[in-house]
């Protein structure tokens, strides 16, 4: 068990100061479905574990962290993509989603799927064993238009996380199957966002509730905007 310290808990008067326009400008290109579930604008359109989306047809590419129902469904996969989209999830979804166009294990930088610069990294339990290590989960790193926007995947706050670099980080904040909200302020502390983005709430159908959420806002040391499920 990694134990990472909750350091900064109390949020300085400039933590919403310093963010660079252009950061801004993604996040308000950012659609959150609940749960883990977002979709990216930019120069192209990626979606990140569609599941009960309410739009699709436009995705030059899908990301998909893991196997479990709630992150790689093939059926919100399909409705997400466009007709020259492209899918690229973690090895252990092959069960699951065998035709993704690329598979990929952690810690591995891919320079362009379809018109996209991706990072996979890791994404797994610490303390718990829902998403072990050696199923090989990930999370993302997605390079678009200058900006750097990591989805970490379901997963505890873990040691590694200084070496991941990005602009916007979108962190679960639940707990019982990922980080709690505070361990999700632990988080920021080594992953140094501009602004993060709680997510692994606000479904009725898994952990997590708007409380975490307000309470990683609380906490956090940089700047935080929990967006509203569309």
């Amino acid at each position: 068990m990694i134990e990472i310290p909750v350091k900064g808990v109390v949020p300085t008067k400039n933590a919403n100061a310093g963010v660079d326009p252009k950061v801004m400008e993604m996040v308000n290109n950012i659609t959150w479905f609940g749960h883990d579930s977002f979709k990216i604008k930019g120069s192209k359109t990626v979606y990140i574990d569609p599941w009960k989306q309410s739009t699709g047809g436009d995705g030059d590419l899908v990301l998909v962290t893991h196997e479990h129902y709630d992150h790689c469904s093939p059926e919100d996969i399909k409705k997400a993509l466009a007709p020259s989209g492209k899918v690229m999830a973690s090895v252990s979804c092959r069960s699951v989603y065998p035709d993704a166009d690329v598979f990929t294990l952690p810690w591995v930088l891919h320079n362009d799927v379809n018109g996209v610069k991706v990072y996979s990294t890791v994404a797994y339990n610490t303390d718990k064993n829902f998403h072990p290590p050696d199923l090989l989960h990930v999370g993302y790193v997605v390079m678009m238009d200058g900006i750097k926007i990591y989805h970490a995947g379901d997963c505890d706050c873990f040691a590694h996380m200084k070496d991941i670099d990005c602009d916007i980080a979108l962190l679960p904040v639940s707990g019982t199957y990922v980080m709690d909200a505070m361990q999700a302020v632990a988080a920021c502390e080594m992953l140094k966002p501009q602004v993060a983005i709680p997510m692994h709430w606000g479904d009725p159908d898994v952990v997590g509730t708007g409380d975490d959420a307000e309470l990683f806002k609380k906490h956090a040391p940089c700047k935080v905007v929990i967006l509203d499920k569309l």
